[in-house]
Formats: C-alpha cells, sequence, structure tokens
C-alpha cells in the first residue's frame, strides 16, 4: 500500500506541478497581452490633435465623432461676412449685365445720349435758322449743309452705341474680377485657422511618438514578465519532476 501510495503520489505531484506551470505561461501571457493592448489603447488616445487657438481664430477636434471645427475671431468674421456679403453684390451685378449685354449697352447708350441730345437739337436749330436768314433753306446748298451736320450727328451716335456696349462689358468685367476679389479675401480668411488645426495636429503628433515609445517599452516589459514567470513554472516543474523521479503509475521505484 505504501509503494502504491508513493508511486501516486509522486506522479499526482508532478502532474500538478506541471499543470500549475502551464496556468502560470497562461496568466503571464494573458496579462502580456493585456498590457500590450492597454498601452498602445493609450497611445491611440494621445494622438489625438489637440483644441488650439489664437488671434485669428479656434480649432476643436471631437474624438467621438472624429470631426473638427474651425472658426474665425469675431473681428475676422465680421470680415469675413462683408467680404461674402460683397462678392454675393458683385455676382448679382454680373448676372444682370450678362444676361442680357446688348440690351444693358443700349441703357448705357441712352444715358449718355440723353447728356448730348440737347446739344444736337441746339445745332440743328442753328443751322435751320442761318439758313433761313441766309435764304438758303430748302435749297440745295442748304440741304447739303443740312445732311452735313445729321450725318455728323449719326455717327456720333454710333460712336455713342459702340463706347455703350464696350460700357458694359467693361462693367461685366469689372465686377467679375471684384467678385474674384472678393472671393479671394474670403478664402484666405477662412485658412488662417487651418494653421492652428495643424499645430493641433502636430502637438497630437508629438504626444503619440511619446507615447508609442512607452507602449512598446511597456509591452516588451509585459512579455519579459510572462517569460520570467512561465519559466518559473516549467523550473519549478522540472524541480518536482527530477526530485519525484517522474514516475507514472504502475511502475515501481527503481
Amino acid at each position: 500500500m505504501s509503494e502504491w501510495w508513493d508511486q501516486w503520489g509522486d506522479t499526482a505531484l508532478n502532474v500538478g506541478a506541471q499543470l500549475g506551470a502551464g496556468y502560470l505561461a497562461y496568466e503571464g501571457a494573458n496579462r502580456a497581452a493585456d498590457a500590450t493592448r492597454d498601452a498602445y489603447a493609450f497611445a491611440a488616445e494621445q494622438a489625438v490633435p489637440w483644441n488650439t487657438g489664437g488671434l485669428f481664430g479656434a480649432v476643436s477636434f471631437d474624438p467621438t465623432t472624429k470631426t473638427s471645427l474651425q472658426t474665425l475671431s469675431p473681428e475676422l468674421q465680421a470680415q469675413y461676412d462683408q467680404y461674402m456679403a460683397s462678392a454675393t453684390a458683385n455676382q448679382e451685378q454680373v448676372a444682370a449685365l450678362g444676361a442680357d449685354p446688348y440690351a444693358a449697352g443700349k441703357k448705357f447708350y441712352e444715358q449718355q445720349k440723353a447728356l448730348y441730345a440737347p446739344e444736337q437739337e441746339k445745332q440743328r436749330l442753328g443751322m435751320e435758322n442761318r439758313l433761313v436768314a441766309q435764304g438758303m433753306f430748302g435749297s440745295t446748298g442748304g440741304g447739303q449743309q443740312m445732311n452735313a451736320l445729321l450725318d455728323a450727328q449719326a455717327q456720333q451716335d454710333a460712336q455713342a452705341q459702340i463706347a455703350g456696349f464696350d460700357k458694359a462689358q467693361g462693367l461685366i468685367d469689372t465686377y467679375r474680377g471684384r467678385g474674384a476679389a472678393d472671393l479671394g479675401m474670403v478664402e484666405s480668411l477662412g485658412l488662417l485657422p487651418h494653421k492652428y488645426a495643424m499645430l493641433g495636429r502636430g502637438l497630437g503628433s508629438d504626444q503619440a511618438n511619446i507615447a508609442k515609445a512607452g507602449a512598446a517599452a511597456q509591452a516588451t516589459a509585459a512579455q519579459t514578465m510572462s517569460d520570467a514567470t512561465s519559466g518559473f513554472g516549467t523550473s519549478l516543474a522540472n524541480q518536482i519532476s527530477h526530485r519525484t523521479g517522474g514516475y507514472i503509475p504502475g511502475r515501481t521505484k527503481p
């Protein structure tokens, strides 16, 4: 009975030591995996861009929705709104004139003609009075003089019509240029907070690099601890096996 108990007792002790070593190895590896996951989760959290701001505006980041919001300072926002309103007004002028440039040209011609039409009428009346006074009104010579005056006035009208169309085209280009300049200012103002966004991203990146280095060190330390724990369990099992002779049931002690 004693021999049988010695065999089974030694074997049970040996098997228990092996199981204990396996359990220690599993627990060590599990803790190493947890430490690695936690370390890199912390590194990822540190990589989130920072909220930053200055005289030009501010930038805020929402790590939950992974979105960012860039805002201008109140003073620059007011300028932004003014330039945007001006750009809209200029675009409306371009749309109004550009819809029918010929009609716009005619309008400018009529405005111009209204300025010199009284002078033309005065010239015609003066010519008629002079021809009457000279007794040439209705004569061939008088008719030639009047026709020459009317031709000159018609030429003036033709030039005014061309000038009116050119003026319409010039105003369209002017309003289009002003609108483009306004939009350029809008774009420039809108990009000012972007510098803060890049700053916040850079700060987050710097912290992420530091955190990654720390995560790698923690992972290495955790793995080393896991290996040490596993080695301790295996060494313990080997010692027990050596001391008990590594017996199995059914065999007698040598």
